[in-house]
Formats: C-alpha cells, sequence, structure tokens
C-alpha cells in the first residue's frame, strides 16, 4: 500500500458517507478505502481500475474527487481542468502526495481551478489538501495536444505521455540505428508513448502492433498513425498481457520509472519475456541509458547481442534470438 493511501485511510470518519471517484489512481489498495462508494480512474493499466482512459468520466452521484499527485506537473493540471469541464457546481477535491515529490507546485496549480485550497493532514512523509474546484470549459485531448515534427511525419503529443512535446535523445539515436537495418514485415513497438516509433515502421512498410500501460500513451500513438493515414494496432496492457503472435522484431525504448520510483524490474520482464513473442530469426532493438544493467540480461535471452550505436548517455542493442 502507498504512503499516500495510508493517509488516506486516516480520514476513515470523512470517507465514511462520500461517493468518492479517485482521479490518476496510482495503488490498486486505493479501491479498498472506507467510503460509501469507490469509483477508481487510472492511466495505468496495472492498477485494474474501473475506468482505463486517458481522462476521467465523473459519475453523477460523485461529491468528491481524489487526486494522487501524478509525476507530470501538466498532467495534473490536465486533470483537473477535464474533471473541471465535467461539473456544473463546486465540487470538493482532495489533492494527496509526498512532501518531496512536488506537492508543494502541486497546491499551486490545484489554486488555479480551486477555492480554499487548505491542508487537511501530513503523515508517512505525505500531505492531504482539500479545495473546492470551480466549474471550467469542457476539455478533450485534441484541445492540449502538441505536433512533433519528424521527418515527413507528425507525432501527436498528451500531457503525461512520456517525451512530450519533444523527441527524446534516446528515441531520435534508435532511430538513426534503425535507419541502416530497417525490420521488415512484423514488428511489435513495446513501451509505444506518443508512437513516433511506430509511425516510422508503419511509414516503412512495416506490419507495426504498439503497446502501453498507458492509456494515454495508447491514445497518441492511435491518433499519430491516424493522423499521418498509416495502419497499425496499438493496444493496453502490463507489458505483453495485450499482445499476441510472434514478430519478426521487437523495438523498444523501455521505461525504467515506475510511477516516480527507479525501477529495472520492467525492462528485465520485457527482456526475460520477449523471445515468446519473436520468431525463429527475431531480432529485439533497445536504446537504453548506458548506466543501467541491461546488456547482462539481453545476453542471458538472446543468442548474440551488440551495441550498433552508442554516446556518452545511450546504448542501441540489438539482441538476436
Amino acid at each position: 500500500m502507498e504512503n499516500s493511501t495510508r493517509l488516506l485511510w486516516r480520514q476513515q470518519d470523512s470517507l465514511a458517507s462520500r461517493r468518492v471517484l479517485v482521479v490518476e489512481a496510482n495503488d490498486p489498495a486505493l479501491a479498498d478505502l472506507p467510503a460509501d462508494r469507490i469509483y477508481l480512474h487510472a492511466d495505468d493499466y496495472g492498477v485494474g481500475a474501473h475506468q482505463w482512459a486517458p481522462l476521467p468520466t465523473l459519475p453523477e452521484d460523485v461529491d468528491l474527487v481524489i487526486l494522487p499527485l501524478p509525476k507530470a506537473v501538466e498532467r495534473l493540471e490536465l486533470l483537473l481542468r477535464s474533471i473541471a469541464g465535467s461539473i456544473e457546481s463546486a465540487l470538493e477535491v482532495w489533492l494527496v502526495g509526498p512532501a518531496k515529490g512536488g506537492i508543494r507546485g502541486g497546491t499551486t496549480r490545484l489554486a488555479r481551478y480551486a477555492d480554499d485550497v487548505t491542508l487537511v493532514d501530513s503523515a508517512r512523509h505525505c500531505k492531504l489538501y482539500r479545495a473546492r474546484l470551480r466549474p471550467g470549459p469542457a476539455l478533450s485531448l485534441s484541445d492540449v495536444e502538441s505536433l512533433v515534427q519528424v521527418g515527413d511525419l507528425q507525432v501527436v503529443s498528451y500531457p503525461g505521455v512520456f517525451s512530450h512535446g519533444r523527441l527524446d535523445q534516446g528515441t531520435a539515436l534508435l532511430l538513426d540505428a534503425l535507419q541502416e537495418n530497417l525490420p521488415r514485415e512484423k514488428v511489435l513497438d513495446m513501451g509505444c508513448g506518443s508512437g513516433v516509433i511506430s509511425a516510422v515502421l508503419a511509414h516503412a512498410g512495416c506490419q507495426v502492433s504498439a503497446s502501453d500501460v498507458s492509456a494515454t500513451a495508447v491514445a497518441a500513438a492511435t491518433a499519430t498513425l491516424q493522423r499521418n493515414a498509416l495502419q497499425g494496432r496499438v493496444v493496453g496492457g502490463d507489458l505483453y498481457s495485450g499482445v499476441s503472435g510472434r514478430h519478426q522484431a521487437l523495438i523498444t525504448n523501455p521505461p525504467f520509472h515506475d510511477g516516480r520510483e527507479r525501477t529495472t524490474a520492467i525492462t528485465r520482464r520485457l527482456i526475460e519475456q520477449a523471445p515468446g513473442y519473436l520468431t525463429e530469426r527475431g531480432e529485439m532493438w533497445m536504446v537504453a541509458n548506458r548506466e543501467l544493467p541491461y546488456a547482462q540480461w539481453l545476453d542471458g535471452a538472446f543468442r548474440h547481442v551488440q551495441v550498433v550505436r552508442e554516446t556518452n548517455r545511450f546504448r542501441v542493442y540489438r539482441a538476436l534470438r
């Protein structure tokens, strides 16, 4: 159970008769909060929420919204604007998050859209604030999209998706390396983000499947393919849970954070399970920060591994099954 969830449990007397929507849930245990009714929205597929979607839908009977602080401040602002656009009168909102994880900046953003921002409780290195959210204009993802030009392609980017509004250096290095050895036929883009890799591969004639744990990323990648009149299948899932069949190549710029926590466990699973989704002569292409211990895991899962590009920050690996 997250510390912020434990802090919310301290409010059980206040929650007892409330009908609550938790927005951007980051902990499956939030579903068990001691409220009269709990609805869970999450962008993260792994939470197992009632709503897995880029933006929440506000049930009619909800009288309280709880918002665990997102990692990206622009994501927080998007969620506040989305909720405000769904209400006709002021609605109570609780913002909860780690004391050293940006909660002060979060309350500054909250105050732009809400009145009476008040500290309610502080424990377990977390803080809980209460406010009255004002109604605002309706909002959709298209209202906040950014377009990133990558060669002849336009990539659709939404707040909260990895490398929002720009092409990150690691992905740029990976795409450069792929130009000389571009995979053909069926390819899988794991952790597709805004869909830049998927779009480049589809533009080159590949049969593309893409997956991401983030509902907003799935929406962005789908929009990117549509904007460039390209074909591809984009699904959500916890790593390979939405993936089927075998592919000639798996391409990835994997995360090394799970929410706010730095972790390599996700990529380790991605590497170890990858051969099961590749054809007999399939290959995996991956870019990663130099200091991360991925080479030894690739060596354990694949027949041959080589570094095909390298800078002072990143390495591009090519692993053959």
